[in-house]
């Protein structure tokens, strides 16, 4: 299998927090953060309760970006709205 490179700015508590997964399993960075980007894609790809499971958590993790930034809730839809 080929290999290429991808490079990503993270914010460091986030590449702490994977350094330490990787290691609480064993593993590389590389090779955590590989099977992290291939699960989430099998998820993409894969039936429609998993298809709701990923958009659930990408819809978390952009909701705990936005309140991190100061952003305003006023108006803004829930995430049972979203999600029904």
């Amino acid at each position: 299998m080929a290999l290429t490179q991808l490079n990503a700015r993270v914010p460091e508590e986030l590449a702490a927090s994977v350094r330490a997964s990787a290691q609480r399993a064993g593993m590389t960075v590389q090779d955590y953060v590989a099977d992290v980007l291939a699960a989430d894609q099998a998820a993409a790809e894969g039936s429609e309760d998993l298809r709701q499971a990923r958009a659930r958590m990408h819809a978390a993790v952009a909701y705990r970006r936005w309140m991190t930034s100061g952003q305003s809730e006023a108006d803004a839809m829930s995430m049972d709205e979203v999600f029904g």
